[in-house]
């Protein structure tokens, strides 16, 4: 099976390792997480980079039918010789058993595809022997089989671990699986699936809180709300925002909504965090920030070290080059206050967005150069040095 290298090396390190093992077609990639810990939406992630078809198996939500065991009975007419020693033969018709195969295993032969059978472990009996000899065979019944370019990946829950109820594999099952214990980092989550998707007041509060990204099993069995933070229940708060607001709505458009319904998404302690950032995001933002520092300098000193570090996560999101003079002043006092490796950190992206902005445009972005030519910054000079040792002096 040939691979397209240069889509490959699109894929993130996780993703490249299982597709690696869905490619080899030997034994069947099997991962494990928490609900809402993006399975199907890294797997429809892969797919998405290598023009591949995606196809999502729910094995808890249908039957063995919807998998390929569906009988239907068709009439075969064959020839048998006569018994009585001429060489005439006599016609018969006999009724045999066969399987109708799924639109979807047809479809999925047509061209490269990914087929992902979710909740394994959560199936009916029928309905996981069902897909098990499906994955393990790659074919359905005696007539149809999968192309090579056709891989498989089958995925569940942990069970104890997590809270959720499923079936325990026997020991000669588990032989054939190949086991993995899936989960996803901020930088994943945001790079593969939440960027221009998910609404950026979300995206920036999780960077600055990562503790809500996730609860873990043993902090939700404490909560009051039976909802709980996932990238997957952050997602259905973000869809909520953007199909009544906008993906560019501002805070003010809907927090008295998240003040009400939050936590039926994200749960109780998620939504009063969530709640306590927006309520700081409108006392002032990032474009109070660039267009009148000065008026609310004295705001900006009594902040702590989350918020300061919400306005540089929002700042690092941002688009810099073309900022009006008045605001690249602002832009810099703000930094002058930042610790010595939030400012490195912010000036190095400065640098990489720099480069990517060169590479796109005709026209210089002199975003760098405002910051290194400025003699309040040569104080950090030696540690971007450090980071970047191409730069000249």
């Amino acid at each position: 099976m040939v691979v397209d290298e240069k889509k490959f090396n699109t894929l993130t390190e996780r993703q490249k390792k299982y597709f690696k093992v869905m490619k080899a077609q030997s034994g069947v990639l099997f991962i494990t997480a928490e609900p809402g810990v993006a399975k199907s939406a890294i797997m429809r992630c892969i797919a998405t980079k290598l023009g591949y078809q995606y196809f999502d198996v729910r094995l808890s939500m249908v039957d063995e039918i919807d998998v390929g065991l569906f009988p239907y009975r068709r009439d075969v007419e064959f020839e048998i010789d006569l018994d009585d020693g001429s060489e005439e033969t006599v016609k018969k018709i006999i009724s045999v058993m066969s399987y109708a195969i799924p639109e979807w295993a047809y479809r999925a032969n047509l061209k490269p595809s990914i087929v992902h059978f979710e909740e394994l472990n959560r199936a009916p009996l029928a309905v996981r022997n069902a897909a098990l000899q499906l994955l393990l065979e790659r074919a359905i019944g005696t007539d149809f089989k999968f192309n090579n370019n056709v891989l498989m990946v089958s995925s569940g829950n942990l069970g104890e671990k997590d809270g959720t109820d499923v079936e325990e594999f026997d020991r000669a099952l588990d032989n054939r699986l190949i086991h993995f214990e899936h989960t996803i980092t901020i930088p994943e989550w945001i790079e593969d699936f939440a960027e221009g998707r998910i609404h950026p007041t979300i995206i920036n509060f999780l960077k600055t809180y990562e503790e809500h990204f996730l609860h873990s099993f043993d902090s939700r069995r404490s909560m009051e709300s039976v909802a709980y933070a996932t990238p997957r229940s952050w997602t259905f708060l973000s869809d909520y925002i953007v199909e009544n607001y906008g993906i560019e709505s501002s805070i003010r458009e809907w927090a008295d909504d998240i003040r009400e319904l939050g936590t039926s998404y994200v749960g109780t302690g998620a939504n009063q965090r969530f709640i306590r950032y927006l309520d700081e995001s409108l006392r002032f933002g990032v474009k109070d920030l660039l267009d009148r520092y000065d008026e609310i300098v004295e705001m900006l000193e009594g902040l702590n070290r989350d918020k300061k570090s919400e306005l540089l996560n929002a700042l690092k999101g941002m688009e810099l080059n073309g900022l009006k003079p008045n605001q690249k002043e602002n832009l810099k006092k703000f930094i002058l206050t930042l610790s010595e490796d939030e400012a490195v950190s912010f000036i190095l992206k400065v640098l990489d967005d720099d480069y990517k902005y060169m590479k796109n445009n005709d026209t210089d972005n002199d975003m760098l150069e405002d910051f290194l030519s400025d003699e309040r910054f040569l104080k950090f000079y030696e540690a971007i040095q450090q980071h970047v040792p191409e730069i000249d002096d």
